[in-house]
C-alpha cells in the first residue's frame, strides 16, 4: 500500500534521514522506533506530505502523494502529532468535527453526515458520556483519547500517530495502545506510529523499523 523510496529528508539543510526505504502494507501495524533526533517524526511528515524530502518518493497504492489534492489526500491518510493546541475552549464533540473538514463544502457547515460521523466515533471509543464537556477540563488520558477520535472521524484507510502515548502514565498508555489496535483489528486501518518503549512495540506492532 505504501512505498517509501529512498527518501533523504531534514530541516535547514541539515539532513536528518538518509536514502531511507521501507514498505508498510495494508492493515498493517506498523511501529517506527528509535532514539531522540534520529528522524522518526520527519519521516512521518514526509509520509504525511507536510514536508518535502530532498531526494526520494512516496507512493500510496502506487500513486505519488504529490499528486493529490490537498483534501484528496486529507481523505487517504490522517495524522495525529506529538502536539496539538487544546488552549481554546470547544466541546468534546466541536473539536471531534474538525477532523471532518475534508468532507466540508466552503462554507464549512457540518451536514447531517459529519454529525453522525461524529456521533459513531464517540460510540466507538466510549466517550458520548462527556461529548458536551470542555476539552481542557478532561484528564490527560481522556484527552488523548478525544484527539483520537478527531483523527478516526476524518475516515481514512491509513492513520499515523507521532508517539501517541507520551506524556501518559503506564495504564493510559495501554488503553491507548489497545484503542488503535482495535482500529487496526475491527476496523481494517493501516496504522503506523513512533515508539519509545521497545516492550509495548514488541508486543503490539506487526511490523517493526529501526
Amino acid at each position: 500500500m505504501i512505498e517509501i523510496k529512498n527518501i533523504s529528508a531534514g530541516y535547514l539543510n541539515k539532513e536528518i534521514l538518509k536514502n531511507i526505504s521501507c514498505d508498510i502494507d495494508k492493515k498493517d501495524f506498523f511501529g517506527i522506533i528509535g532514539k531522540n533526533g534520529t528522524g522518526k517524526s520527519t519521516l512521518l511528515r514526509v509520509l504525511c506530505n507536510l514536508i518535502k524530502p530532498y531526494y526520494g518518493n512516496v507512493l500510496i497504492d502506487g500513486r505519488n502523494i504529490n499528486s493529490f489534492s490537498r483534501k484528496e489526500f486529507a481523505k487517504k491518510i490522517s495524522f495525529l502529532p506529538q502536539y496539538i493546541d487544546t488552549s481554546l475552549s470547544f466541546t468534546v464533540s466541536e473539536f471531534i468535527m474538525f477532523g471532518r473538514y475534508p468532507y466540508m463544502n466552503m462554507l464549512k457547515i457540518p451536514s447531517d453526515d459529519d454529525y453522525a460521523a461524529v456521533q459513531k466515533v464517540m460510540n466507538f471509543l466510549y466517550i458520548k458520556n462527556f461529548a458536551e464537556r470542555d476539552i481542557n477540563e478532561l484528564s490527560g488520558g481522556e484527552k488523548q483519547i478525544v484527539l483520537i477520535a478527531q483523527v478516526l472521524v476524518q475516515e481514512t484507510d491509513i492513520i499515523v500517530f507521532d508517539e501517541p502515548t507520551s506524556h501518559l502514565d503506564i495504564g493510559n498508555q495501554n488503553d491507548i495502545l489497545e484503542i488503535l489496535k482495535d482500529l487496526n483489528e475491527k476496523c481494517d486501518k493501516t496504522v503506523i506510529l513512533t515508539l519509545h518503549d521497545l516492550n509495548a512495540a514488541g508486543e503490539f506492532c506487526s511490523k517493526l523499523v529501526l
